[in-house]
């Protein structure tokens, strides 16, 4: 079978087509866990994580929107049960690449225990697939798994590693910074730096003259006749021949009693001058409803006539908070809880089902919103 029929076989719950994928990416995923989870750590944990990469794929596998990157999606979650495993303190660790591997055979026993771990449809086989699928952590849109620990430069995991460490140095550089201000403040007085007056009359630099018989900003011209240095409300110094008046009677001779026909400016702004009230706040908008993921979306049960059998299924929230109800086709199998409320994104509940019944039953669960179908099945023993 081509990559995307085992990916349909999978999906489907075909154990023909698990056992076809094993025997085709067993050896390589091996190979990888036990480069990245080498001595001296038992060589057991690189063969629980080929086996919970699999069960994940019974259960994820219908995300995967190219089926013919299916060694690419295996070796994914591999490697991110590899890092759980490791723990967040090891960083990201360089990966050889394939080639470079001495191929390691996977222990004998390994390929009878994925096969029958993920066709036990015990409650307690279910339970445990479900757990393993969950702890797997979120998809993305083309439904790889996302890594378990972002991508970053390496100084960033030198920090995660040596957390201690890194915060001395922090505080360390908080102390210098602060001592190094609180000598500048004290160095520092209240000394002002002389200023020069530039004299924009005749273009060149000069200081205020400290004749009382020369006005504040005024000097003598040529003829002998006073030149006015520019006010606050001239653009340059103008020669006159009459008496100099000072900015302040210029300023009083502006006012609005000296001169009935000028009016001020607050007088004459029109009423559309006036500054405008902000608007208020827009409220802020309610956040998204989001979607529901159910896992797994089969249940078979095996019972004695009229004696209850449960299990569950999980119930997860995608893309914001989700308000779910159950329907039961058949008063013969019911749930708890039937509705709730997951409050945000990424928020689960897990799901009793429970069935009770003299015959066979064969129904459905409905859940909402979604529409999404949950199977039942229940079989009594002879």
């Amino acid at each position: 079978m081509q990559d995307g029929e085992l990916v349909a076989a999978i999906v489907a719950g075909d154990p023909g087509g698990l056992a076809e994928a094993y025997d085709r990416y067993a050896m390589p995923l091996y190979t990888y866990c036990r480069f990245m989870l080498a001595d001296p750590r038992p060589p057991g944990e690189a063969a629980d994580a080929v086996a919970d990469t699999f069960i994940i794929a019974t259960a994820k596998l219908q995300g995967l929107r190219d089926p013919d990157q299916l060694p690419s999606w295996l070796r994914a979650v591999a490697q991110n049960e590899c890092l759980r495993r490791l723990g967040p303190a090891a960083g990201a660790p360089a990966v050889a690449p394939d080639a470079a591997l001495p191929e390691v055979v996977p222990p004998d026993e390994l390929r009878k225990r994925v096969l029958e771990t993920c066709a036990d449809n015990t409650p307690t086989g279910r339970a445990h697939r479900v757990s393993v699928a969950h702890r797997a952590g979120p998809f993305g849109r083309m439904g790889f798994p996302k890594p378990v620990i972002p991508p970053g430069p390496r100084w960033w995991h030198e920090v995660r590693r040596h957390p201690r460490v890194a915060a001395g140095v922090a505080v360390l550089a908080c102390a210098v910074v602060a001592g190094g201000i609180a000598a500048l403040l004290l160095t520092s007085g209240p000394h002002r730096a002389p200023a020069s007056t530039v004299a924009l009359g005749g273009g060149s630099f000069g200081t205020s003259s400290t004749d009382p018989g020369q006005g504040g900003g005024a000097r003598s011209s040529p003829s002998g006749k006073p030149k006015s240095t520019p006010g606050p409300s001239h653009g340059a110094a103008t020669t006159t021949d009459g008496p100099t008046t000072s900015p302040a009677t210029r300023g009083a001779s502006r006012s609005p009693s000296s001169d009935p026909g000028r009016s001020s400016p607050a007088a004459s702004r029109s009423p559309s001058d006036s500054p405008s009230p902000s608007p208020s706040p827009s409220p802020s908008p309610s956040p998204a409803e989001g979607t529901l993921r159910v896992a797994p979306d089969e249940l078979v049960f095996i019972a004695a006539r009229n004696k209850a059998v449960s299990g569950t299924f999980i119930l997860t929230a995608v893309g914001g908070p989700v308000r779910f109800t159950i329907h039961s086709a058949s008063a013969k199998v019911t749930v708890s809880p039937a509705s709730g409320t997951l409050s945000a994104a990424g928020s689960w509940i897990t799901i009793t089902v429970t069935a009770k019944s003299a015959a066979a039953v064969s129904t459905h669960l409905t859940v909402d919103p979604g529409n999404i179908v949950v199977t039942v099945k229940l079989s009594i023993q002879a």
